[in-house]
């Protein structure tokens, strides 16, 4: 079983897939509803949002720690 979003429109009762679904046909599935509006839809919301990490990060250090926890792992190591 794969947990995934699918982007869908609902009119006239029926929710039609805006993504390609890659499901048997009578698949049936569990639908969870977010009705709030997508950053398409608002753009004020991307706005909102834009640059709130200027200034805050080193995207030279960022790179450097997942480099090296690429290498070392970043799971501690089992118990004996």
């Amino acid at each position: 079983m794969v947990l995934r979003g699918v982007r869908a429109r609902y009119s006239k009762g029926v929710f039609e897939p805006l993504d390609d679904v890659d499901l048997p046909e009578d698949q049936e599935v569990l639908l969870t509803v977010d009705d709030r509006p997508s950053p398409k839809r608002d753009p004020e919301a991307v706005r909102a949002g834009a640059g709130g990490w200027v200034g805050q990060h080193d995207p030279e250090e960022l790179k450097r720690q997942l480099y090296e926890a690429r290498i070392t792992g970043s799971r501690e190591p089992p118990a004996p």
